[in-house]
């Protein structure tokens, strides 16, 4: 118990489980998708203090780079790290410096079940190197709009033709 709330007790039909047979109506979602991605979430809501989901990227899908360092006007900063780890196909985790230099490559590929954890702050992005890459992302919660991710300035905006060019060019850097 919080305060005067009663908190509800998860039961045994609560619990989330999924597997490859699921990763197909997810990949049509996500060919579907004006985004060339899709995300399900595996926890039970935005306040859930740890967020689960499975994220499917096709090929070309364009995700700004971003940190989870969000520093308020009150002065409160919300940092959230995230992990991923590799179910389907091959991807790359790009790590770039506050300037937007490309700082670190990092290759994921579910056939060696690679995992990453990136700390708060850090600049990245995800790629697929395979017409679908699949993950698993934990990361802390709860999500409110607007506090969960800071784009990085020197890219081009989801939507944004440039966005295209960044991803082919990523695809065949090396590091």
């Amino acid at each position: 118990m919080s305060g005067n709330v009663k908190e509800n007790k998860p039961f045994a039909f609560d619990v989330v489980v999924k597997n490859c047979k699921d990763f197909e109506e997810l990949k049509a979602e996500a060919v579907a998708s004006g985004r060339k991605r899709t995300l399900q979430m595996l926890h039970s809501s935005h306040e859930a203090e740890l967020h689960s989901m499975i994220n499917v990227f096709t090929r070309g899908s364009y995700a700004v780079p971003h940190n989870h360092w969000i520093e308020k006007e009150d002065g409160n900063v919300i940092k959230k790290g995230e992990s991923f780890l590799a179910l389907e196909g091959a991807g790359r985790i790009i790590l770039f410096t506050e300037d937007g230099i490309i700082e670190r490559v990092v290759e994921m590929k579910a056939a060696e079940q690679t995992m990453v954890w990136i700390p708060a702050g850090v600049w990245h992005t995800v790629i697929a190197l395979t017409d679908f890459f699949i993950i698993f992302e934990n990361k802390t919660g709860p999500w409110k709009a607007g506090e969960d991710k800071v784009f990085h300035k020197a890219f081009p905006v989801e939507g944004d033709s440039m966005g295209a060019k960044y991803v082919r060019a990523w695809e065949i850097c090396e590091l």
